[in-house]
């Protein structure tokens, strides 16, 4: 049988048009899964979609380490019984397995980056050196540059550890003195003062920025 004659016969157990829409729809909901996922660790309004090239990098700090499109994988299975079954619970089965994988390979994609750009830029703090958790809390915060928003808000940085760590460091931070307390306080202001300031010598750059047209 030839492929002509194959092609004119009608195939009844398949249907291209609801698999396509089908296929569009999940991976919409798989998108919509990503976005939920990196939003946890960064601000949508800081993210952006890469279409072109294989380099990350910003002409204005040559300096700041650069890196390539990581590529990411998740597969899941669909028993055969599900599918004599009807088994629509799959569906959302499927798509929470493939949302943890791609959480997965995320979080550890960014780890990674964020420990080589402090490596290579020095901005590591010891904790052993420092003496103890607060202590190595507190240079840690004071080698943080906060950042204001375009609304003038200042959010302080998050820490992101082990529960291990993190229930440690809590802990530890309970334990600190007043006048530890004061110096963190006096540290913090100083560190939201200069962002403000940062913030304003941008603006500045910009003719009548915030002027109504």
């Amino acid at each position: 049988m030839t492929h002509s004659t194959l092609s004119s016969k009608g195939c009844y157990f398949s249907d291209d048009k609801g698999n396509a829409a089908f296929n569009a729809a999940f991976s919409r909901r798989l998108v919509e899964l990503q976005k939920t996922i990196v939003s946890q660790y960064l601000n949508p309004e800081n993210t952006f979609r890469l279409r072109h090239g294989s380099d990350w990098r910003h002409p204005g700090t040559p300096e700041a380490i650069t890196g390539g499109i990581q590529e990411h994988s998740a597969y899941a299975e669909t028993p055969f019984q599900e599918l004599i079954d009807n088994d629509l619970g799959q569906i959302d089965r499927t798509a929470a397995k493939l949302a943890e994988a791609m959480h997965k390979n995320f979080a550890t994609m960014m780890y990674s980056t964020l420990s080589a750009a402090c490596e290579q830029t020095g901005n590591t703090v010891d904790a052993r050196a420092e003496g103890s958790l607060a202590d190595a809390f507190f240079a840690t915060i004071e080698k943080i540059e906060f950042v204001a928003d375009r609304y003038g808000n200042v959010n302080l940085p998050e820490i992101h550890t082990s529960p291990e760590t993190g229930k440690k460091m809590a802990a530890a931070m309970e334990a600190i003195s007043p006048e530890f307390e004061e110096r963190f306080e006096q540290l913090k202001a100083r560190k939201i003062k200069e962002a403000l300031e940062r913030e304003a010598a941008r603006k500045a750059k910009f003719l009548c920025y915030g002027d109504n047209p």
